[in-house]
C-alpha cells in the first residue's frame, strides 16, 4: 500500500545526474575556461536532526565541478548528490518488522576558491545555495508507504586536493549544510548535515 502523499516521488532525480555529461563535455571543449576540476566524491554524511533517526547516518556519493577562466579569483561550482540509509524502526509481534529508508539527493551552485601552489597541494574552500530532495519510505509486511519534500538552504565545503600524474586529483573534504526545512509525515524537521570523505576526479590544465 502506498501513501497518497507520494505520488509525487522523488525517482527524477537518479535521472538528473545525468545533466552533467553535457556540462563536463562543455568545460573540455572550450577555450575559454582555463582551469577546473571535476571530482567524483565518497562521504559519511551524518542529519543533524533527531528525526531521521535511525537513518540519520548516511552514505552519500556525488559529482562535483568547478570551473573558472584564468582572470577569475574564484570559481563557479556546480554540484549532485545522493545519500541513503536503511534500517530496522520497529519489531512488532507477528507483523515482523518494519524497515525505514531515508534518502537525501542534492543539487547545488556556488562558488569556489582553489590555491594553486608550487607543491602539488590544492586547498581550497567555497559556499553557496542548495536544493535538497528528501524521502522516507517505512517497509513493513502489510506493504509500504512513503513521503517526500524538497527545501532549499547554504553550504559550505572545504578540504585539500593533491595534483598528481599532471591531472589526477586525489583528496579529502568536508562540507556542511544549514537552513533547510522538510516536514515527511507531518513531522516538522530539516534535512541538515555535516559530512567528511573523499575525493578523486581529474583537473586542468595539467600541472606541469
Amino acid at each position: 500500500m502506498t501513501n497518497p502523499v507520494s505520488a509525487s516521488p522523488v525517482q527524477p532525480r537518479h535521472r538528473a545526474a545525468y545533466l552533467f555529461i553535457p556540462l563536463v563535455a562543455l568545460l573540455l571543449t572550450s577555450p575559454a575556461l582555463a582551469g577546473g576540476d571535476v571530482n567524483f566524491t565518497y562521504d559519511w554524511r551524518s542529519l543533524q536532526d533527531d528525526s531521521w533517526e535511525p537513518v540519520d547516518d548516511q552514505e552519500a556519493l556525488g559529482l562535483a565541478v568547478n570551473f573558472g577562466a584564468q582572470s577569475w579569483p574564484i570559481n563557479i561550482a556546480v554540484g549532485y548528490s545522493e545519500s541513503s540509509d536503511k534500517a530496522t524502526r520497529v519489531s512488532i509481534p507477528l507483523l515482523g518488522d518494519v524497515d525505514q529508508k531515508g534518502e537525501l539527493s542534492e543539487w547545488s551552485l556556488g562558488l569556489q576558491k582553489t590555491w594553486n601552489l608550487k607543491s602539488p597541494a590544492r586547498p581550497f574552500v567555497g559556499g553557496g545555495l542548495t536544493r535538497i530532495d528528501a524521502k522516507t519510505t517505512f517497509d513493513s509486511a502489510l506493504g509500504d508507504t512513503d513521503d517526500s519534500d524538497s527545501s532549499t538552504g547554504v553550504y559550505i565545503d572545504g578540504g585539500l586536493m593533491f595534483r598528481l600524474a599532471g591531472s589526477l586529483n586525489l583528496g579529502i573534504h568536508g562540507r556542511l549544510v544549514e537552513g533547510t526545512d522538510i516536514t515527511l509525515f507531518d513531522v516538522d524537521g530539516d534535512s541538515d548535515y555535516y559530512e567528511f570523505g573523499f575525493l578523486i576526479g581529474f583537473g586542468w590544465p595539467a600541472r606541469k
